[in-house]
């Protein structure tokens, strides 16, 4: 991710219009629940199809904090994750704004959230 200009995607879509059982018609990624957060925030996306998924978190330099997903094949279907708080060592990470990206059928899609301590 260094060196490219991220574009954080926030979409005019709200999750209550779609009713539980559908699937989505394309990629959703929703905002972090709760957001700001500490110590863990829900990030939940929508696949419309099975799709190789890689969510990752980065920090305002585009540096890689962690990694949520690595390219797993996920089905069609509401999806979840909860993030700590954490890099891919394990230690806390520091009070700040995090961009979490989604990579999945073809479709790329960014969101900020704030960790405050």
């Amino acid at each position: 991710m260094a060196g490219q200009t991220l574009n954080v995607y926030e979409p005019d879509y709200d999750p209550s219009d779609v009713p539980s059982a559908a699937v989505a018609s394309h990629v959703v990624l929703h905002p972090a629940q709760p957001n700001p957060f500490n110590p863990m925030t829900l990030i939940a996306y929508e696949l419309p199809s099975t799709s190789r998924v890689r969510l990752v978190v980065y920090d305002l330099t585009g540096r890689r904090v962690r990694a949520l997903r690595s390219g797993e094949t996920e089905t069609a279907g509401r999806h979840e994750v909860v993030w700590q708080g954490r890099d891919d060592s394990g230690h806390l990470v520091a009070t700040g704004v995090y961009v979490y990206r989604l990579e999945a059928g073809g479709t790329v899609l960014a969101r900020r959230m704030t960790l405050v301590k």
